[in-house]
């Protein structure tokens, strides 16, 4: 993928948010980087040069062809003009009517796909049409469905009633779940008898709860002790390539830990609300990553500080001392990393003491940034 997919999604309810301030004013249609961004009561997606395209609004409409994925929110949507990449659309009446070049995720209440899919189909809704050819595999659950194409892959189909249209047919495997399995039947002309399957519904429901496969303890004892190995080592390095930065966060945290760990939830609640609070300006929408990078940097820095601070407690607490040299600010950092690895696996409070030791770190950070409190602890 060329962009991060968290990245995108942002960007999707930003889009989202955004529609629900401008529904009732002028069509808001911004570009930036290729991709286009639009909101509005009527919400047109035209123009050459278009790659990714995130529409929301009450009436979408795609119709020029894109070159990336179409993100796309509102009541009727209509996808004129051919997606170069995957489609996910929910609405309330979505009308697919251009070929899409990778996967499509359609979810609403009346779906009718008549563009050729290259990659897989999820459709969910109270109404499916399937008129098209669908090179990957299927997946439909509706009340209602029709089905009059040619599916290369698999079906998988929760329905009630279903009909089968002279050019149905799937190549794969066809498992139909409905709770009426007697009378839904599926004709040979779509799939021959030893490749098709119908089951109750609640039998998909009861495939799902089936029993977990057997622990390999091996497995999860090598990623125990891989995370411990990473964040051992990542705490090392800063401990040893940035002693004072590390020492005054330890000695300010463990001096207020109460402060810090209330520094660390203000600190994260801040810059994820940023995100919300940018997408509704629509224009702010290109500092979303900026308000996500800095979410991903306190919250994976606040754990390595926190981890530090707790190991160099430790140390102290076993009468070695503050940590000075290398070999004892790395004795330190993976003492920390092995007890917090320990507090994780404690069963049903083990993630609590997690979000602490992550909440007590960010906080610790936020301290030293901000300064505040620095001279009491100085004094």
């Amino acid at each position: 993928m060329s962009r991060n997919f968290l990245v995108k999604s942002l960007a999707c309810l930003a889009v989202a948010l955004a529609a629900s301030v401008a529904a009732a004013e002028e069509t808001q249609d911004w570009r930036f980087g290729g991709d286009a961004y639009l909101a509005g009561r009527t919400v047109s997606a035209t123009g050459e040069n278009i790659h990714d395209l995130f529409a929301a609004g009450q009436h979408v409409t795609l119709g020029s062809p894109i070159t990336g994925a179409a993100h796309l929110a509102g009541q009727n949507i209509v996808i004129g003009a051919r997606v170069g990449g995957d489609l996910y659309a929910a609405g309330q009446d979505i009308d697919l009517a251009a070929p899409v070049a990778g996967a499509a995720t359609l979810a609403g209440q009346a779906l009718t796909i008549k563009g050729p899919i290259s990659g897989n189909l999820r459709a969910m809704g109270q109404q499916v049409r399937l008129e098209a050819p669908v090179a990957g595999s299927v997946i439909i659950g509706a009340d209602d469905t029709l089905i009059n194409g040619e599916i290369s892959g698999d079906l998988v189909l929760g329905t009630k009633t279903v009909t089968w249209g002279d050019g149905a047919t799937v190549t794969g495997k066809v498992q139909v779940y409905t709770d009426t399995p007697g009378e839904v039947s599926v004709p040979a002309s779509v799939a021959p008898a030893d490749r098709v399957s119908v089951h109750e519904a609640k039998e998909f429901e009861q495939a799902k709860t089936r029993a977990a496969p057997e622990r390999n303890y091996l497995i999860e004892t090598r990623d125990w002790l891989g995370g411990v190995l990473v964040v051992g080592i990542v705490a090392t390095l800063l401990a040893v390539f940035a002693p004072g930065f590390m020492d005054r966060m330890r000695q300010r945290s463990l001096a207020h830990p109460l402060r810090a760990g209330l520094a660390g939830f203000i600190g994260l609640s801040a810059l994820v609300g940023s995100i919300l609070l940018l997408a509704m300006t629509v224009i702010g929408i290109v500092l979303i990553p900026f308000s996500l990078l800095g979410v991903l940097v306190l919250g994976f820095g606040g754990y390595i500080v926190g981890i530090w601070v707790i190991g160099a407690w430790a140390h102290d607490l076993v009468g070695r001392g503050h940590p000075v040299t290398n070999g004892e600010c790395a004795l330190a950092a993976f003492g920390g990393a092995v007890i917090g690895a320990l507090i994780c696996m404690i069963p049903w409070v083990g993630w609590l003491g997690m979000m602490a030791i992550f909440l007590f770190g960010a906080g610790a950070i936020v301290l030293r940034v901000t300064g505040i409190g620095a001279q009491k602890t100085a004094a």
